[in-house]
């Protein structure tokens, strides 16, 4: 469904689970990322109208996204880490080339905002099916949905 070629290991449930505090600070940065995204998306292409529509409704999402990891992060009686490059979306954009037409740069844009949203939905539902915490697969049961 989500158009990926190769799934994530489901070990990476048991890495997670020794780290879940880090897991959860890094979650929050990746929503803050996609809300900030979305409002560059706004600023660079205000004149597809559409789109700016779409990415206004999408940085309320992600924000709102972004209030729930903070408040678990809290409720566990944490704060929020520092944020980490993410290799993955390093990686990722790698294989993107930089420059060509400004439709081009969007389409780009777009399709590894995506890509990178489709790896986290798919991680979610590992998560809400796999994690021991039953609060926690709940919780990422309903991001995922």
């Amino acid at each position: 469904m989500l158009g990926l070629k190769l799934p994530t290991d489901p070990r990476w449930v048991n890495i997670v689970e020794m780290n879940i505090d880090d897991i959860l600070s890094d979650h929050a940065f990746c929503e803050q990322k996609a809300a900030s995204t979305a409002i560059s998306l706004i600023v660079s292409f205000p004149e597809y109208t559409e789109l700016v529509q779409e990415m206004i409704a999408l940085v309320k999402e992600e924000i709102s996204h972004f209030k729930l990891v903070h408040d678990k992060i809290i409720a566990r009686g944490n704060t929020l880490g520092q944020d980490r490059k993410d290799l993955y979306v390093n990686k990722l954009l790698k294989f993107f080339p930089k420059g060509g037409s400004r439709t081009t740069q969007l389409v780009h844009r777009l399709l590894y905002a995506a890509l990178i949203e489709a790896r986290s939905c798919e991680r979610f539902r590992l998560l809400s099916k796999e994690l021991e915490d039953p609060e926690l697969r709940t919780f990422y049961h309903n991001l995922m949905v």
